[in-house]
Parts: C-alpha cells; sequence; structure tokens
C-alpha cells in the first residue's frame, strides 16, 4: 500500500511538471542576424514580452548572431523580469549596415552560453523546472559549426534530462533537423515552426495566456537577400 502511495505521489508530480512548463525558470536565445529585417524586430519582441506574461519565475535572455551576448541574467531578475525589454541595448539587432561586424548565426556558443547559465541556476534552485526556448530564422552558420551545434545540444539532453528545450524556427531558410536536433524529445512537440514572423505568439508556448489580436500586417518574412552567407570575415 505504501509503494502504491509513493508511486501515485510520484506520477502526480511528472504529470503536474508536464503541464506546468510554464512556470518555470526560462532562457531564451534570441538570433539577432542580419536576415531578421528591420520589420520584424517589434515582432519578435513582441513574441518574447507575450512570452513575460506567463508564470515564468526567473527569465534570461541571450542574443546571438557572430557573437553572443547575455541580455538578462536570470539568476540577478528578481522583481525586474517586466523590464527586461526596456533594458535591451541599441545594438541588439545585427544589421546590413553594421556589416561585417556581426553577421553568421553562432547558434553552438549561444548554446553552450545557455547550458552554463541554465546550469549555474539550477544550482541554486533544484527544485524549479528548467525551459530553454531558442529562436531562429535559419541556421548555424558558418555551416562548419553545425555539428558543434547538435552537439551542444546533445550534451544538453544527455546531462539535464528533465529540461525542456523548444525550438522556434521562421520563414524558409531553417534546418528543420538541426532545430530537432535542439529541442528535446523525440517527436515534434517541441518544435514549432512557423511561414512569417508575424504568426510567432507567446500562446504558442503558452496556452493559457490570453488570446492575442491577430496581426493584420503584410507578411514579414526573413531577408533572403541579407548576405551573410558571402560574409569573409574570419571566423574566431
Amino acid at each position: 500500500m505504501i509503494k502504491l502511495v509513493v508511486l501515485l505521489t510520484l506520477l502526480l508530480v511528472v504529470l503536474a511538471k508536464k503541464g506546468d512548463g510554464c512556470n518555470c525558470d526560462l532562457e531564451i536565445i534570441i538570433d539577432t542576424s542580419c536576415s531578421i529585417p528591420a520589420a520584424a524586430h517589434s515582432k519578435v519582441l513582441r513574441f518574447v514580452q507575450e512570452l513575460l506574461q506567463a508564470n515564468f519565475k526567473k527569465v534570461g535572455v541571450i542574443a546571438y548572431d557572430k557573437t553572443v551576448r547575455v541580455i538578462s541574467d536570470p539568476i540577478s531578475n528578481d522583481g525586474l523580469i517586466s523590464n527586461i525589454l526596456d533594458a535591451l541595448p541599441k545594438t541588439f539587432w545585427c544589421t546590413k549596415d553594421s556589416k561585417p561586424g556581426c553577421c553568421n548565426t553562432r547558434t553552438n556558443e549561444a548554446l553552450q552560453t545557455a547550458l552554463n547559465i541554465v546550469e549555474d541556476l539550477e544550482s541554486k534552485r533544484k527544485n524549479t523546472c528548467k525551459v530553454i526556448i531558442l529562436f531562429t530564422d535559419g541556421k548555424t552558420f558558418p555551416r562548419e559549426f553545425k555539428d558543434d551545434t547538435k552537439s551542444v545540444a546533445k550534451k544538453i539532453h544527455q546531462l539535464h534530462p528533465d529540461w525542456t528545450v523548444i525550438t522556434v524556427g521562421v520563414g524558409h531558410k531553417i534546418d528543420v533537423d538541426e532545430l530537432k536536433a535542439i529541442a528535446s524529445g523525440d517527436s515534434n512537440d517541441n518544435v514549432i515552426l512557423k511561414p512569417n514572423f508575424n504568426s510567432i505568439r507567446g500562446v504558442d508556448i503558452c496556452p493559457d495566456l490570453p488570446t492575442p489580436s491577430p496581426d493584420n500586417d503584410p507578411p514579414c518574412e526573413p531577408d533572403d537577400d541579407d548576405g551573410e552567407d558571402d560574409d569573409p570575415t574570419p571566423q574566431k
């Protein structure tokens, strides 16, 4: 009888965690590379703002293109979650005009940075579930680093099988195979694919969020003429 009670208790804990992913600590990784047009910037930030309206306990933000920047550290965020977007630096986005200093998409380094941050956070908050959301409109570039991206993702899954990693891909230039390798689980449940930036909304991650107003703007898609693949700048 005691064993049955213990098993039922464990089952209830597991079910609660599965249905309560938006009540965890969250690390958001945002692709800010050249292929994201200026018209999409507000839509990406709207997506993040909607996520911040959920019940995530601590929230950290990482931005990445050729370099990785920790915009907000979740360990120091108590009471400041609503101010994260207000604190974004003017250099948050990489644009064509700023080439060749920031183009490319170093997903491998962004994932490694997230791994380090969330591991540190978990050491201080062991009883809080962890979620990583990676948003991108493309793929790891230069492509020679694709295997590095998959290697870091594999390490996350092996070392922290209780973490949930969700990937959000926008447009037709994304590497779906790469997004599946990054996301948790063997199914596609944690891979969200969207045709344009208009369609990325917080309810895709947290269904309990209020239904957002429709975005009736003309479809905003990744910039195919970003020139990222032609960037000759030596890699670090």
